[in-house]
């Protein structure tokens, strides 16, 4: 099949699902605000043949953004500002009363087992903020979810530690912190596949260590959470490490994390607003895709920078049934640099974007990227462009809309 055959395919599915969205979707009772359609949109019927594309939707993708620099003094987040910001841009996306009401409207219920998929790449300073993260499972619990069924989540260990997210199981008093790798692991059973061959390193799932002695496979042995021994499974069961050493270190599939498919049954999306030089821009779609799989690297940076990796990544059924709402986070931005963080290119601007349209989210917040990328006096950074083509992609997949006059931005105190 050929670029413009698959092109004409995917602009069908997509006119197919938004026009489903648009007619079938009822508001709860009492919300007034608009039903957006993205990630948390119903699924997409069953493809059909060929026929006229109907009218675009009358309805708008709500964005609510909440702004204030004195929130972050010289890379410091003031805790209660930041909460208080979260919960109005809650409380207006749902024109709910209060914050149990705005999470029910979400769509979380109290036997919902809950995963808060944060941004661990930037370190302490330039990764998911845990006011904001406090926030969420504050709002979660007055929803009646226990705190034993939220789960703070991410892919890599290592990059969760050194932002200050150190992995441990739930309690009745406090919620579950974990990682994809070494922890939760992949769905044998979940694959996306591309035809970009990958090579498989440290952290994929069908990696395999020659040397299962060493001190790293011990360490994985003796993972404490989700898993792995004393914990409902076997070293066997949970571990991709221990294996056939002859097995390949290549492959064209990546696996979804169990977190996604199998562990929570609804997904609050936390990113972090920060440039990355192989998809252009992290933001809501790209964190969220690229976090969710292994073997990634094969479809980041030149030619493709992603597209139309992420947008099929997110397309699928886990995703649209799951995700409620994206909460990206950009009290500290970063528009050149990233994704680690880079004190020269940030913006401590205090903003939150908060929709359930990811693509809303991350067209709006792109063309500020832009902007600043061209204001730099230094003349250090060429402008994103087509390599954050993601974006515009997502829009043929059902995914959201970027089209300004589909998007309500909404700037609240």
């Amino acid at each position: 099949m050929n670029r413009r055959t698959i092109a004409l395919a995917a602009a069908l599915c997509t006119a197919l699902a938004v026009g489903a969205w648009a007619q079938d979707q009822t508001p709860a009772q009492n919300d007034t605000a608009p039903a957006p359609a993205g990630l948390a949109s119903q699924l997409a019927p069953p493809s059909a043949p060929a026929a006229p594309a109907p009218p675009e939707p009358t309805t708008l993708s709500p964005v609510i953004w909440t702004e204030n620099p004195d929130v972050v003094q010289r890379f410091a987040v003031d805790p209660d500002q930041a909460r208080h910001m979260v919960n109005s841009a809650l409380l207006k996306l749902t024109s709910a009363p209060n914050l149990a009401t705005a999470w029910t409207r979400l769509g979380i219920t109290p036997q919902d087992i809950v995963g808060i998929k944060i941004t661990t790449m930037g370190g302490p300073i330039l990764s998911t903020h845990r006011p904001i993260v406090q926030a969420i499972c504050d709002g979660l619990q007055a929803a009646g979810v226990p705190p034993s069924q939220i789960i703070v989540w991410d892919k890599d260990a290592s990059d969760m530690r050194s932002a200050g997210y150190i992995p441990v199981a739930a309690t009745d008093s406090h919620v579950a912190i974990a990682s994809v790798f070494p922890g939760t692991g992949y769905d044998r059973d979940a694959v996306y596949k591309n035809e970009i061959l990958g090579t498989l390193i440290w952290g994929d799932c069908d990696f395999i260590r020659t040397n299962l002695d060493d001190a790293f496979t011990q360490a994985v042995k003796n993972k404490g959470y989700f898993g792995g021994p004393g914990n409902g499974g076997s070293v066997a069961d949970n571990d991709p490490l221990l294996g056939n050493a002859s097995a390949p270190q290549t492959s064209n599939d990546s696996y979804y994390a169990r977190l996604v498919t199998s562990i929570c049954t609804k997904i609050i999306n936390v990113p972090v607003l920060t440039d990355n030089s192989y998809i252009g821009m992290e933001g809501c779609l790209g964190s969220l895709a690229l976090g969710s799989v292994d073997n990634d690297r094969r479809f980041q940076g030149d030619p493709t920078y992603g597209d139309p990796a992420i947008c099929e990544i997110l397309q699928k059924d886990y995703f649209r049934r799951k995700v409620v709402v994206h909460i990206l986070d950009a009290l500290i931005s970063q528009y050149a640099g990233g994704p680690r963080f880079d004190p020269v290119f940030t913006r401590s601007i205090g903003a939150i974007y908060v929709s359930r349209d990811p693509v809303a989210i991350d067209s709006v917040v792109l063309k500020r990227m832009e902007t600043w990328r061209s204001e730099d006096r230094e003349g250090r950074v060429d402008p994103i462009g087509r390599a954050a083509s993601h974006i515009h992609s997502a829009t043929y997949y059902g995914l959201g809309t970027d089209n300004p006059a589909r998007i309500q931005l909404v700037r609240i105190p």
